[in-house]
């Protein structure tokens, strides 16, 4: 089905081919309800069980409003966001490019929702029983010195709706965002965060994990210093990686837009960042992999190179939403 689709979808704009798959989604949910996710090799990591290890990626599903739509694809988890604390228009458009001949997008969205509080509103009762996942960022115009009371106004009012919560810090679309990941400043968000969650609970009346999700662009030094910090301070997982600023080897014309890169041309990226996680974690602390997974091998390929669960996006819009549940069952 998705291969007759997918030309009329690729002959649109790709944010209103975006925003038209998300519309179709709010509305099967709203049609058919929420499905539990589907069976598969059961995964438990920060107390959460999942039932399989392919999750949906944050920034498909901005506000949350295709939870249930999501849901009936099989996903074991689904993480809606970014969202801020304040509603904000995001950046100018266009803002989004495919790049075909690379099997890659750039987006500089730049956290474009309608805040938190719509978003708690929006998944207030849920009856998705698969695991729920807010990721939170600070608004553009917060300045850094302040910019973890976004992060702890955002988590004091998701936690009650959600199963874990994942501290971004890594988008390239909120100038000076990435400057708050560097080993030496990072803390100064994480910390307060962390504290703030001592005394909530999440949607199910149990502790809230705190996840957080780093960029791909590192230098392999700087990423091992900045998995030692969250370490030491006891986080629950970290999602590898957001998308990447570098442009290595593009052959689409789109390659020269300004924005974060994800597909194919981030899998060698992410992959990397991941054998440099599981060196330096060593089963200490559970990974999450994310970027360039665009296939049922690449799945397994992250799987068996130390993550515990992995995230799709750019994947799901080049192959379609036949990739979930071929995904599920190639990693029982």
């Amino acid at each position: 089905m998705y291969s007759v689709l997918k030309p009329a979808l690729f002959a649109l704009d790709p944010e209103r081919a975006h925003d038209l798959t998300i519309h179709s989604l709010r509305t099967l949910g709203s049609a058919l309800g929420s499905r539990p996710p589907m069976a598969g090799r059961s995964v438990q990591i920060a107390g959460l069980q999942f039932a399989n290890p392919i999750g949906l990626a944050a920034g498909l599903d901005k506000d949350g409003e295709a939870v249930s739509g999501f849901s009936r694809l099989g996903f074991g988890h689904l993480e809606v966001g970014t969202v801020t604390p304040r509603p904000q228009p995001g950046n100018p458009q266009p803002r989004v490019f495919r790049l075909t001949e690379d099997r890659g997008l750039i987006n500089r969205f730049g956290f474009n929702n309608a805040g938190v509080e719509a978003l708690v509103s929006r998944l207030d009762g849920h009856p998705y029983t698969g695991i729920l996942g807010v990721n939170i960022g600070k608004n553009k115009d917060t300045d850094n010195a302040s910019a973890h009371e976004d992060y702890v106004f955002c988590l004091k009012h998701a936690a009650p709706v959600c199963d874990y919560i994942t501290v971004n810090v890594s988008s390239p679309n909120t100038p000076g965002l990435r400057d708050l990941a560097d080993a030496e400043r990072i803390l100064d968000v994480i910390k307060p965060v962390l504290d703030a969650r001592v005394n909530l609970s999440n949607r199910r009346g149990a502790r809230l994990p705190i996840f957080v999700k780093l960029a791909p662009d590192f230098a392999d030094d700087d990423l091992a210093r900045v998995l030692e910090a969250l370490m030491a301070v006891e986080i629950d997982a970290v999602i590898l990686t957001n998308t990447t600023l570098a442009r290595d080897g593009l052959k689409s014309p789109q390659g020269v837009e300004v924005g974060g890169l994800s597909g194919a041309p981030l899998t060698k990226r992410s992959t990397h960042c991941l054998r440099v996680a599981d060196s330096v974690i060593a089963g200490r602390l559970p990974i999450i992999s994310v970027g360039g997974i665009m296939s049922v091998s690449d799945c397994q390929s992250r799987l068996a190179l130390g993550a515990s669960l992995v995230q799709l996006y750019t994947g799901l819009i080049y192959q379609g939403p036949g990739l979930v549940k071929a995904a599920i069952r190639g990693t029982v």
